[in-house]
């Protein structure tokens, strides 16, 4: 090999543009890792805009030897504001124990509510979303996938479709984070409740950090006096 021919070699090797990073976004949990969030749901009711507020302390109970896990949530410090009222709710649900598989889709629930009665479709929204974002290949930033939602009468879950994209590298708090930007909808309802906004998971692990949605077209409560109206969803990590 001559030298010229050497040296060719060398250079355009170094000049080989780097290779885009791949995520997988599949969280890998530990044990007694515990997250703690802020959640707030505004709903734009009328007269007035109505807005609940709590606490969220999630806690990794334990990491089966086949990667399926078990999550524990506890709600705290809730309270509701209407106006200029504001009042706190009592803090007496048990926590609730959440089972998933190793690649993060919940299989099984404790909640101990009445499977006929109707659920509140903000709250499976979130659960959907995040439940579902891990993709079926390494995606970089840029990328686009979909996932196709099965109902699901256990975990009181609605046909859907949502629209991910790794959309960039964000700052959030003290959390350098992948940012995916969703947009759901379900599929087999006459009036679908509609969904878009953004996730935010922790570069290093994958964890949530934070989600914020606008939601439509949700009934959010069976009850005729609880308020209705479009929502936006918030789940920040402290």
């Amino acid at each position: 090999m001559t030298l010229k021919f050497f040296l060719l070699i060398v250079v355009s090797t170094a000049i080989q543009p780097a290779q885009a990073p791949k995520y997988d976004l599949l969280w890998r949990p530990q044990s007694n890792s515990v997250m703690a969030y802020k959640l707030r749901l505004e709903i734009d009711a009328q007269p007035e805009k109505f807005s609940f507020l709590a606490d969220l302390d999630s806690k990794v109970l334990r990491v089966k030897p086949n990667g399926d896990y078990d999550v524990e949530t506890s709600v705290k410090n809730s309270h509701v504001k209407h106006g200029l009222h504001d009042e706190p709710i009592n803090d007496s649900s048990k926590p609730t124990v959440d089972t998933y598989n190793h690649l993060g889709h919940k299989i099984a629930s404790t909640d101990d509510d009445d499977p006929t009665e109707e659920s509140n479709p903000a709250l499976n929204s979130l659960d959907s979303i995040t439940d579902n974002l891990t993709p079926d290949k390494p995606v970089g930033i840029g990328d686009t996938w979909t996932v196709v939602l099965q109902p699901n009468a256990k975990l009181k879950r609605e046909a859907g479709k949502v629209v991910y994209t790794l959309s960039g590298i964000e700052k959030q708090g003290d959390y350098q984070t992948l940012k995916i930007v969703y947009k759901y909808k379900e599929t087999e309802k006459d009036v679908p409740l509609t969904a878009e906004g953004y996730v935010m998971v922790s570069q290093s692990d994958f964890s949530l950090v934070r989600l914020e949605g606008t939601l439509k077209g949700a009934k959010l409560s069976a009850d005729p006096d609880f308020p209705n109206g479009d929502a936006t969803l918030s789940l920040i990590r402290n």
